[in-house]
């Protein structure tokens, strides 16, 4: 056997998908350029590292910046640092831990005792408000005072527990310990996120669940440490086996596709959308992750085919908290016309999920399907929902009415407002209306867009949303007046409504926004969709406009790529020219947005009568 060398492995190795640990190793085909959205998320990154690293040094004595490009020059600076009792070291690399194939390049250490703590810098929130004024957990401190014993407690925040940023601390620490310079007396680990604190968390402390892919998991929650040494070794074992694997192909591979959350910007995604839509693999719908693919195929459900050929009557009893076993046993013997609800007793809300799926008398429970019941009572609490999901996704249709459904419908008005807005993490920029009228013969239709683009966003967004809602409001008393009936219409309206609040509470106008919320005036899109049919695919608007036939001008990542065009459409270095380009782009981008609601509710209001109930969808 040819032995494999195992070159060490960064802070990102653990919390990488396992499939692209094994492709990146396999390179299968010439893998995808890292999307812009991906660039400008780096991009934002590093402006924010180096924002936090100058508050740093302007208020912080004993601080040691390591500016070496050699990588081994670097970690000399780093440990020169630490042996001198810097207070602070930013920009250092780690002796390489060659044993346990680690290598890592942390922000900033902190001295702590007779050791150092890791602190990451991250372009996210690293925050999150509690319900209940005053319960916060969170332990933070100033970017000035980057000690964990200068940490207050933030009662109205908790710490986010992003898995990314605290399996790249116990990387860190990790290493640490493997130099001997991890402080003895801590396990804590900080995030400066874009709150601009310091948000720390103990490594050692039971917060995190175990991962999903575990044939045994440990009961209850585990460390951050403790699960970045089982992420780490397992795609380690995942990285031997695809070298030994690409020396000799008849070493097994361990890792396989599947969906999760980093296949938009991965770049192998492209590759492996292909195969998971070729063996149509369980998590290409909703709900079904690593753990309960696990669940599914250790009873025999391999694919979404035999997913649907479940029976979703038994799951929807289970669904239901029908007794199906106390059921059976009451009803053995007894004769096959006697009514269930004679068996079943005094519990009516049984009776009325058996009555409600047509399982009226003794007989009717020989049609409860055991295989689907084993699944169920496996811990698939909602199969019966998946069934339909899997159905749907299987099935000739584009989409499916739920059961029980009768007849589409979408609400409609004489005056039909569709909105849409962009924003930022600094603010609202944009506003979009598309105004359809629909009194005449043949619907008019015009867009407008109030916008801003000052740098200024969190200035320049009072302007645009004061400039919209003005517009907005008479055009809606207008047609109060003249009787005629008036609706607006977005696509998951929490977006909406939340930059709404946020603005008109700036502005002093929330009363206003408020009531026309409780109006009837007021359509959220995603819900009458939702409500509605069944796809077995996301339920975004990117994914649902197509079946009317609607399709943006600048593609599928157009809502991503919206982000960098909006830096682009600021940035003086842009230049005029450019300036004007992307400001166009994204106003095109927006009001491809509108006219996307527009034609999915013409289409909800026509041809989507048609779709066949989800109830004939092949099971």
């Amino acid at each position: 056997m040819v032995a494999i060398e195992i070159r060490p492995r960064d802070s990102s190795f653990a919390k990488s998908c396992p499939q692209r640990v094994q492709l990146d190793v396999l390179q299968p085909c010439e893998p995808l350029p890292d999307p812009p959205f991906l660039q400008m998320l780096y991009r934002a990154g590093n402006e924010h590292e180096d924002d936090t690293f100058a508050l740093l040094f302007d208020g912080l004595e004993g601080a040691v910046i390591i500016d070496a490009e050699d990588l081994d020059a670097r970690e000399w600076q780093t440990m020169q640092a630490v042996q001198s009792g810097a207070l602070v070291i930013a920009g250092g690399r780690l002796p390489v831990d060659h044993e346990s194939h680690r290598v890592g390049q942390p922000d900033l250490l902190v001295r702590h005792g007779e050791g150092y703590l890791p602190i990451e810098v991250k372009s996210h929130k690293a925050l999150e408000r509690v319900r209940k004024e005053g319960t916060g957990t969170a332990l933070v401190s100033g970017v000035t005072t980057p000690f964990f014993e200068a940490a207050v407690l933030d009662a109205e925040h908790n710490p986010r527990k992003h898995l990314g940023d605290l399996m790249q601390l116990a990387h860190y620490r990790a290493l640490l310990d493997a130099a001997g310079i991890g402080s003895p007396d801590s396990f804590a680990a900080g995030v400066c996120g874009t709150e601009g604190v310091i948000v720390w968390h103990d490594l050692n402390v039971p917060v995190l669940d175990p991962p999903a892919y575990l044939a045994d998991p440990p009961a209850g929650h585990i460390s951050a440490l403790a699960r970045y040494d089982i992420e780490f070794a397992h795609r380690l074992g995942i990285s031997g086996a695809a070298e030994a694997h690409f020396l000799d192909n008849l070493t097994p591979l361990l890792a396989e596709p599947i969906v999760c959350d980093q296949c938009d910007m991965c770049r192998w995604r492209e590759w492996c959308g292909e195969r998971l839509e070729e063996v149509a693999d369980l998590s290409l719908i909703s709900g079904v992750g690593v753990g309960r693919r696990s669940l599914y195929k250790a009873h025999g459900i391999d694919d979404l085919h035999d997913l649907a050929a479940l029976d979703w009557r038994t799951a929807a009893l289970v669904h239901g908290k029908v007794d199906v076993d106390g059921l059976r046993q009451k009803a053995a013997g007894r004769p096959a016309s006697t009514p269930l609800v004679e068996v079943i007793g005094s519990r009516p809300k049984q009776a009325e999920v058996l009555a409600a799926l047509g399982l009226r008398t003794v007989v009717d429970l020989e049609s409860i399907d055991a295989k689907t019941l084993e699944v169920c009572a496996a811990g698939v609490s909602n199969a019966a929902t998946q069934i339909e999901l899997a159905r749907a996704r299987v099935g000739t249709e584009p989409a499916y009415r739920k059961r029980g459904l009768d007849r589409v419908t979408v609400p409609r008005a004489d005056i039909e407002v569709d909105v849409d807005m962009e924003n930022t993490n600094d603010g609202c920029y944009l506003w979009g209306a598309l105004v359809t009228d629909r009194r005449g013969g043949a619907p008019t239709v015009r867009y407008l867009s109030f916008a801003s683009w000052d740098p200024d966003t969190e200035s320049g967004e009072l302007l645009a949303f004061k400039d919209f809602w003005s517009w907005f409001s008479e055009l809606r008393a207008k047609a109060s007046g003249e009787g005629d009936s008036f609706k607006a219409y977005c696509y998951s309206k929490s977006a909406e409504q939340g930059q709404m609040t946020r603005i008109a509470d700036r502005l002093g106008l929330r009363d206003e926004v408020d009531e026309f919320w409780d109006s009837d005036d007021w359509v959220d899109l995603l819900e009458v969709v939702r409500a509605q049919l069944i796809t077995g695919r996301s339920m975004g608007l990117k994914e649902t406009a197509p079946l009317a036939g609607f399709a943006w001008r600048a593609g599928d990542s157009a809502g991503t790529l919206a982000m960098v065009k909006y830096d682009q459409a600021i940035d003086e270095e842009t230049g005029p020219v450019g300036r004007a380009a992307a400001q166009e782009w994204i106003l095109e981008y927006n009001e491809d947005d509108v006219r996307a609601t527009a034609a999915l509710r013409d289409w909800l209001d026509g041809a989507a009568r048609d779709l066949p109930p989800i109830e004939t969808a092949p099971g």
